[in-house]
Formats: C-alpha cells, structure tokens, sequence
C-alpha cells in the first residue's frame, strides 16, 4: 500500500508541476485577448448554426456531416502521463509497480476525451434531430460503447513495436469507425448495423491481437508527452516568448519543391532557412490545419450567405489573422541559435529577407484561403472587394509593422 501511495503522489505532484508551468502563460495568453476573439468567433458560428437549423435544405447530407465530425473525436483518444526522459533510467525499474500511475492518467484523459466528444455531439444534435435516421438516445448509447473501445484500441496502438504498424491500424481504426457511425446515423436497420458494429470489433479485436507489442510503451508515451507539450508552448509562444523544446521535424515531402524554388543566392539565404523551417516544422503543421479549417467555414458560410454575406468576411478576416499570428513565429525558432550570426551576411539584410518571407507566405495563405469563398462571388461586391482589399493591403501593412519590430529588437 505504501508504494501505491508513493506511485499516487507522484502522479499527483507532475500534474501540479505542470499546471505551475503552464499557468503564467495562460494568464498571458487571456490577457492578449485571444479569449474575446474566441468567443467572437464562436458567436458569428452559433448564429449561423441556428439560421441553418431554423431552415435545413432538404437534400442537406446530415448522416455525412455528423459521420465526418464526430468520427475524429470518437477516436481521438489521448493519453497524459507526465513522463520523461529520465524516467527511462529511474521509474522503468519500477514498471510492475506503476499500475496505479497509468489508472490515474487513464482516467483523466479518458474523461477528458469524452467530455469533448459529448460536447460535440450535444452541438450536432439539433441538427440530427432533423434527419430521416433519428433513433432518439440509441444513438448515445452506441457512442457511450464506442467511446471506451476506441480508447483501449488507442492503448494497443501505443503498444505496437512498429510505427509503420501503428500508422496502419490506426488509419484502419478511423476508416471502420466512420463507416460505424455513418451507418447509425443513416438508420437503414438496427439490426444490420448491430451485426456490423459487431464485426467491425471483432475483426479489430482480432487484426490487434495478432501484432507484436511491447509490455509498457515507455519511449511511445515519452514521444506522445513531447509532442503535446511542443504543441501547447508553440500556442503559448503566439503571445509571449516560450523558451520550450526544439521543434519536432517532419519531411512533409508534398510540400518540399516550395523549398527548391528559392534560387541558390545569398540575398536568399534566410527566405531559404524560414521556409524549410515552416515546411518542416510544426508551424506549417497549424497553418495547414488552420487552412483547412478556415476553408472549409469560409465556404459553408458563403454558401448559406449568413449575414447576407459578411459572415464569410468576418470569418476570412479572423482565420487570415490566426494565420499570420503563426508565420509570425517563424522569426522566433531559431532565436536562440548562434550558427545564424556566423552568416557573412549583414543584419539588415537578414531581417529584410525575414520580412520577405513572412509577407510571401502571408499573401499565398491568403489567397488559398479567399478560394473556398466562391459562392459570393457574383452578386455580393462589397463583401468581396472588402476580402480583396484585405487580402492586397493587410500582407504589406503587417510587412511595415514586422519591420518595426525587428528594428526595435536590434536597438535593444
């Protein structure tokens, strides 16, 4: 019981060293405003929500659109264990007896997980209130099923000796999930989706008992807590400096011919050096995200013209600021770095070439994220010259302002 008790406190102590962490910069971060920001975002979002639910088209896919939101959080299963590096020489001794350590984590994470989810579906709920599939709280007690499922499937995956293995099954997982839940959705016959629920788990249930696994996933739960905190300090690091881990660096090889079309010159040495860093990093990672996301509610909001088409606007404008908030940390990575002030190359022309990079990404995430607005194109011209002329002038005033700011750094 006394080595419970230690494991317990343990478990215990990291989550308030984390939380002491984190705190100051959450105080940081509701004071810069993003909180109202948020909340603005959220309130155009709802007005729109209810407009679409007072009026649904009739042929409006409502199975599709629940399968294709609630999917990801029926399966996206976390797992918070506060472990280290150094735990792999002090605490792996200790494996058989940290049980109650990985219940703790275990239990909170899967709280937290399905909170979000029922959040979620408690949002799409008026909207499937209207679909021909409507089986009432059938529905909820299905996902009530699959929400823990998901979660011990996730734990073999974190098992997996291969990563090759675990990328596949999980692919696997996600794809079977939506047919799952499409399929409850769509409401064709209890039966038949019980028997397919059940096949579906069973084959799961069989497809994961046949990989080879690791008795505790040491280095895949260290990697995993690595990565979330990188995640959460690049947030962080939108309002205040973060001195965090490096970034994580990925191939992301759809994207490396934008790095062979900077010409070999050294007036082009830190345009090179930012965009290999955008593409590479997770910075590019949230910007693609972020593109997606914003594209796909640019769109929905032109095609239902909320606000009689200054929704799409508003929404352009937001999501073109959250982007920009993101390349603007670019100039932040390599900060830090010594082997940068080796460069033969003068600072003024280094932080011009650093300007020239973040208004070209700024000017090119704009213009991908102004495509999706199509649908007001024709007839709406005030909205779209008002897009327009933020997509021409914003890019060259946050240029001036970069500038400012570069110089006021190199005067302290």
């Amino acid at each position: 019981m006394a080595e419970q008790a230690d494991v317990i406190e343990l478990w215990h102590k990291r989550k308030q060293q984390f939380l002491k962490e984190v705190a100051p910069y959450i105080r940081y971060m509701a004071q810069s405003g993003f909180p109202a920001f948020l909340a603005l975002i959220g309130i155009v979002c709802i007005i729109q929500y209810v407009g679409l639910i007072k009026n649904v088209p009739p042929h409006l896919p409502i199975a599709w659109i629940g399968a294709i939101v609630l999917t990801p959080f029926l399966c996206y299963s976390p797992l918070r264990t506060y472990l280290k590096e150094p735990d792999l020489i002090f605490l792996m001794p200790a494996e058989h007896r940290l049980s109650p350590y990985m219940r703790l984590s275990s239990k909170r994470s899967f709280r937290n997980s399905l909170l979000l989810f029922f959040a979620v579906l408690l949002v799409f709920w008026p909207l499937y209130r209207q679909s021909d599939g409507y089986i009432g709280l059938w529905l909820v007690v299905v996902m009530l099923l699959l929400k823990p499922i998901n979660s011990y499937f996730a734990w073999q995956e974190r098992l997996l000796s291969w990563n090759n293995q675990r990328m596949l099954l999980r692919l696997l997982r996600w794809l079977l999930m939506f047919v799952l839940v499409l399929a409850w959705l769509m409401n064709a016959s209890l039966l038949v989706e019980a028997v397919l629920t059940l096949a579906v788990l069973g084959l799961l249930y069989v497809v994961y008992r046949q990989m080879r696994k690791f008795d505790f996933p040491w280095q895949r739960l260290i990697i995993e807590e690595k990565a979330m905190l990188r995640r959460l300090f690049s947030f962080f690091n939108w309002f205040i400096d973060v001195q965090s881990e490096a970034p994580a660096v990925r191939p992301r090889n759809y994207l490396a011919w934008l790095i062979r079309a900077v010409p070999y010159r050294q007036s082009a040495t830190f345009i090179y050096l930012h965009l290999i860093t955008f593409v590479r990093t997770e910075i590019g990672g949230i910007c693609i995200r972020l593109l997606l996301l914003g594209g796909l509610v640019n769109y929905l909001l032109a095609a239902n013209r909320g606000m009689d088409g200054w929704g799409v606007v508003l929404s352009y404008v937001l999501f073109g600021l959250l982007l920009s908030l993101q390349t603007g940390t670019l100039r932040k990575v390599h900060r830090y770095a010594i082997w940068k002030d080796i460069f033969p190359l003068q600072v003024q022309l280094q932080q011009q070439q650093t300007i020239t990079i973040d208004r070209l990404l700024n000017i090119v995430l704009l213009a991908l994220l102004f495509l999706p607005t199509f649908p007001i194109w024709q007839g709406y011209g005030a909205q779209l010259l008002t897009m327009l002329v933020f997509f021409m002038i914003y890019p060259f005033v946050r240029s001036k302002r970069l500038a400012a700011v570069l110089k006021k750094e190199e005067d302290e």
